[in-house]
């Protein structure tokens, strides 16, 4: 019995696939040459807000035969799309940058869009009540909701709507410039990373970035705490993480980034902490920073090792510094047909448990088909339960298939 060149075009899509070729398809015309028509696409992933209940909201960059398409997305515990809010048509990778959820479960997304920031409700619908104008002028990079309703914001920009900005704002429930705010950031003028000092409003908040001094702290007034200022050398601090680990570590603050050996853990003070022994760090950036639980620090970035031991775009220390082993990534995250100018790790987030979620520009985790994101197992397995699927122009988007 015949089986047609319909059958033999299939097989050679999926031993193509399972070669580990998949991204280089993304570029296609979307045909074979003979008018047979394929459809494929690769997911970058940045900003992850996990929900708490097994589903999470992602910032995607999707490319596909048909072009690229920035949304944010619910994906559901299974990884399919359950809710979408379409940023915009023809978009970059770095489109969307951040996403975090407040209290109430409101979706706030910062990037590179058109006014740099919006909300979104619980269903994904544009929230009405966080009216922006023009917004920012510039990228937004950071963002963190308050418990009063109030949200600090992060990025390069200075203007807000109307008003004359620099950095580092905060903004009213509204959508309004907190003029009490000190002088909302006047001095700052990049900003990668916002992390508050404690649950309470009117803790203190750190913020990071590129320019001198990479790291600064702030009262609720917006008023600089003068004299920290850790010498961390050339180089960008991208993520700000404080630690609400049990003492001894509790308040401490790490720091990731491109200076130094990319990482390192201050005391409450600004002073380096001791204890927190990395040897020679990682070889490239660390781009993100999550404390899960029984002490565990997840870092994600650009690197191929940490302190030597090869571990390619994220892995698990402990409190002291010390490389978790039982984490294990085989060869790690990769992108290796240069789909996306970004091919490492970007986000990472504690799911439930001690699972976690990972996202970034890669097309492989460990020679495997991972399409932007994936839910690692504690043991740094790939979870089977989350295949990440969304729906554009009618087609799916599965890591685990390539449609015909």
């Amino acid at each position: 019995m015949s089986m047609g060149k319909g059958w033999l075009h299939r097989s050679l899509l999926i031993s193509i696939y399972a070669l580990g070729v998949f991204g280089i398809l993304a570029s296609g015309d979307g045909s074979d040459g003979n008018g047979v028509r394929f459809f494929t696409c690769g997911l970058s992933i940045r900003g992850i807000a996990p929900v708490g209940d097994g589903t999470v909201w992602v910032g995607v960059f999707a490319k596909t035969n048909e072009g690229t398409e920035d949304r944010v997305v619910l994906l559901g515990i299974d990884g399919s799309e359950q809710f979408r809010h379409i940023i915009g048509d023809g978009g970059s990778e770095n489109a969307i940058r951040a996403i975090v959820r407040d209290a109430l479960g409101n979706i706030y997304v910062g990037g590179d869009f058109n006014g740099g920031i919006l909300r979104l409700d619980q269903n994904g619908m544009l929230d009405m009540g966080f009216p922006v104008g023009t917004g920012f002028n510039g990228r937004v990079t950071t963002i963190v909701p308050l418990a009063d309703g109030k949200v600090y914001v992060g990025g390069s920009f200075d203007n807000y709507d109307v008003d004359l900005v620099s950095g580092f704002v905060r903004l009213e429930n509204n959508g309004t410039l907190d003029a009490g705010f000190g002088g909302n950031g006047a001095t700052i003028l990049s900003v990668e990373s916002v992390a508050m000092a404690g649950s309470n409003p009117t803790d203190d908040v750190y913020s990071g970035g590129g320019v001198s001094p990479r790291i600064e702290r702030w009262d609720d007034n917006g008023i600089d705490i003068v004299g920290y200022d850790p010498l961390l050398g050339a180089g960008s601090v991208l993520t700000v993480t404080l630690s609400d680990l049990p003492v001894p570590n509790a308040g401490d603050i790490y720091l990731g980034g491109s200076f130094g050996n990319r990482i390192i853990r201050l005391n409450n003070d600004g002073s380096p902490d001791g204890d927190f022994m990395v040897g020679t760090g990682f070889d490239a950036n660390v781009n993100d920073i999550a404390l899960a639980l029984l002490n565990a620090i997840y870092v994600g970035g650009e690197f191929t090792n940490y302190n030597g031991d090869s571990s390619n775009g994220i892995v698990r220390i402990d409190s002291s510094g010390t490389r978790d082993p039982s984490l294990m990534v085989g060869s790690g995250f990769a992108d290796p047909d240069d789909v996306f100018p970004f091919s490492k790790v970007a986000s990472v987030a504690p799911d439930v448990s001690l699972d976690v979620f990972v996202g970034g520009g890669f097309t492989q985790y460990d020679g495997m088909a991972a399409n932007g994101i994936v839910r690692l197992d504690p043991d740094g397995s790939l979870d089977p339960a989350f295949d990440v699927s969304i729906t554009i122009d009618g087609e799916i988007c599965d890591s685990q298939a390539i449609p015909d």
